[in-house]
């Protein structure tokens, strides 16, 4: 269903933005690797893209190896679980083509719902997997535990998941409609059957702007409403993308225009990404802004009606070179104290390394995270991209991301103690 909308559009001038200076402190592990473990899954190349953390504390991350979905579970310490899949792997080929997982979300009875891409033969699909606690398929859920849907007529591509109250289950993503990229959006229920009371037949789809617009992060409120974030190009260059939905995909009109936020930070593209939602009802998109010579790292604060929060860093915005290259925020998180962590991928002018910042709340760096609140991790002369994190219990901060180990990609996972120092306890080594 294509809903045509009015927007909302916040545009400032760049040299009204505030960027705070910093020093970069650098994990450079060397031959130790402590806090690091890195998992080749296969001869070709292995991709990280999304984790979580059970109540079990075991940590599950998910991507792609080669060509088909990939879901390994690790212990507490770092070491695989002998109990999921085979030796802690489970990789999964759905039609033949390129497969790959995106998102997961874990369901209360300890069941993993995995959502990606799968190709078609002509273009790519969403796709829904369930997999049991021990990592095999559950044949109860769809069509022996997948479930795949085409939205519209070009690439489909999943990038969002959560379960809801009443365990329903909701994919976000990008779809193509021939000409460019939309916002798409899917419901199921729990046994993967498209929600026919959401948007049309279970799918929603949202143009925004003349380009293409291509779907981030996904927040379910505790209303049933939906946030989705991104970036959207208005003919010339992206703009940050807010949308929020009520609880049966409808535009929600208390917010922004008809629903829909679209912020630019400059002249050049901006791309939103991470994002998360504070007690308050304030919103924190995190992403990367273009100054002309290279990305930054940009956060942005929203109040609850979509409108730009003033009172954070200088007129809701906040940017920061983190190295000489480009920066990019992927993930943002806000910690039990109000703190703020951000997750992204700097380049040093070689290569691209693992780059984590911690802001109070007014956004400000924090000096007592790393070094001038900045920690960029180095696992190898290669490219090393991140893809997702989280916080433990005991307040360690976990990593999920992708190294490059000189001829092919793998699964790297990295544990940090709360000041953003390698946590040594965390199992070394090669897997």
């Amino acid at each position: 269903m294509k809903m045509k909308n009015r927007f909302f559009t916040i545009a400032l001038v760049f040299s009204a933005m505030t960027v705070f200076a910093q020093t970069t402190g650098v994990n450079d592990p060397k031959s130790g690797k402590t806090g690091i473990v890195i998992t080749s899954l296969s001869a070709t190349n292995d991709e990280v893209k999304a984790m979580a953390i059970q109540k079990d504390g075991k940590i599950v991350v998910a991507g792609c190896s080669n060509t088909d979905f990939a879901i390994v579970r690790y212990k507490q310490d770092g070491a695989l679980d002998e109990g999921f899949g085979k030796g802690g792997i489970v990789t999964t080929s759905l039609r033949g083509g390129d497969d790959c997982t995106t998102a997961i979300a874990i369901q209360d009875d300890g069941k993993i719902l995995a959502a990606g891409t799968s190709y078609n033969g002509t273009s790519k699909d969403f796709a829904l997997l369930r997999y049991n606690t021990n990592g095999k398929l559950d044949s109860s859920f769809g069509k022996e535990g997948m479930v795949i849907n085409s939205i519209q007529t070009g690439d489909d591509n999943a990038s969002g998941i959560a379960i809801q109250k009443d365990g329903k289950i909701v994919i976000a993503g990008s779809s193509n409609n021939g000409a460019s990229n939309d916002f798409a959006l899917t419901r199921y229920d729990a046994n993967g059957k498209l929600d026919n009371s959401f948007g049309k037949n279970g799918i929603l789809v949202t143009s925004l702007q003349t380009g293409n617009d291509d779907l981030a992060g996904f927040i379910l409120e505790p209303d049933g409403k939906m946030l989705v974030s991104g970036s959207s190009n208005n003919g010339k260059s992206n703009d940050f993308a807010l949308i929020r939905y009520s609880a049966n995909g409808t535009l929600d009109p208390a917010f922004g225009k008809g629903g829909i936020v679209l912020t630019s930070l400059g002249n050049g593209n901006d791309d939103g990404s991470g994002f998360a939602l504070q007690k308050d009802g304030k919103i924190l998109v995190a992403g990367s802004s273009d100054n002309g010579t290279s990305k930054d790292f940009a956060i942005v604060r929203y109040n609850a009606n979509g409108t730009l929060d003033a009172s954070f860093g200088k007129n809701g915005i906040v940017l920061n070179s983190v190295q000489a290259g480009d920066d990019k925020a992927t993930g943002l998180t806000i910690l039990k104290d109000g703190k703020i962590l951000v997750l992204g991928t700097s380049n040093n002018g070689k290569s691209n390394d693992l780059a984590l910042a911690r802001y109070d709340a007014n956004g400000k760096l924090d000096a007592a995270f790393g070094k001038g609140g900045i920690v960029v991790t180095s696992l190898g002369a290669g490219d090393d991209t991140s893809a997702d994190f989280a916080i433990q219990k005991d307040e360690k901060i976990i990593v999920c991301g992708t190294t490059f180990n000189g001829s092919t990609t793998d699964f790297a996972l990295i544990r940090y103690n709360a000041n953003g120092s390698l946590d040594p306890t965390f199992v070394a080594g090669k897997k």
